[in-house]
């Protein structure tokens, strides 16, 4: 006997009340059979890159049905965020991604009206730089954080990422003159309580 819709979705929403809380909110009821197929490790993986920005969930279950230890970084290189969706249906975690996008071109560029800003959030440019941001932001909300361990990991991480940015800045007088230009030589703890 072949099942009617309103069982199918009695049992999709027994499978969507089986999955992790990191997923809960974010698996419709077509996707939930695929990610209920997944291993623990792979959803806790898939909670990571949706936490990290990513919202086009097809791909990235596939890729994790085919690869299970496929990573965060994977997931979000399959589904670039400059890709995903805009407006109304965006995630709210992409939508405080380009707030603090916006907030950080402001802050970068003082005299820039706050439209403008908010437009080049969404600039193909600035992609990179909001993924890097949607990273932290899934990094900063991580229960795994609170480990010394992951902490002095994560604080390396960054420091190298530093070191190889103020070495790309040292290569090209342009782009310190342009560093100098902007409103980055104050303590950011000055800016943020101005």
């Amino acid at each position: 006997m072949a099942e009617n819709y309103a069982s199918k979705r009695e049992r999709w929403q027994k499978q969507l009340d089986a999955l992790p809380d990191t997923l809960r909110g974010h698996i419709s009821l077509r996707n939930v059979e695929s990610v209920s197929a997944l291993s623990p490790a792979a959803q806790q993986t898939l909670a990571q890159a949706i936490q990290a920005g990513l919202n086009r969930l097809p791909r990235a279950i596939e890729t994790l049905r085919h690869n299970p230890q496929a990573t965060v970084a994977e997931l979000l290189e399959h589904a670039p965020i400059n890709t995903l969706e805009r407006g109304p249906a965006a995630s709210q975690s992409e939508q405080s991604a380009r707030k603090q996008l916006a907030d950080l071109v402001q802050l970068c560029y003082p005299d820039m009206p706050r439209l403008s800003a908010e437009a080049l959030s969404e600039a193909d440019a600035l992609a990179e730089i909001l993924q890097v941001i949607s990273a932290q932001e899934g990094m900063f909300s991580s229960t795994h954080l609170h480990s010394d361990f992951v902490v002095v990991i994560f604080h390396g991480c960054l420091r190298q990422a530093l070191e190889r940015l103020e070495a790309h800045l040292a290569s090209n007088p342009a782009f310190q003159q342009a560093v100098s230009q902007s409103d980055l030589n104050h303590p950011f703890s000055e800016v943020s309580n101005a």
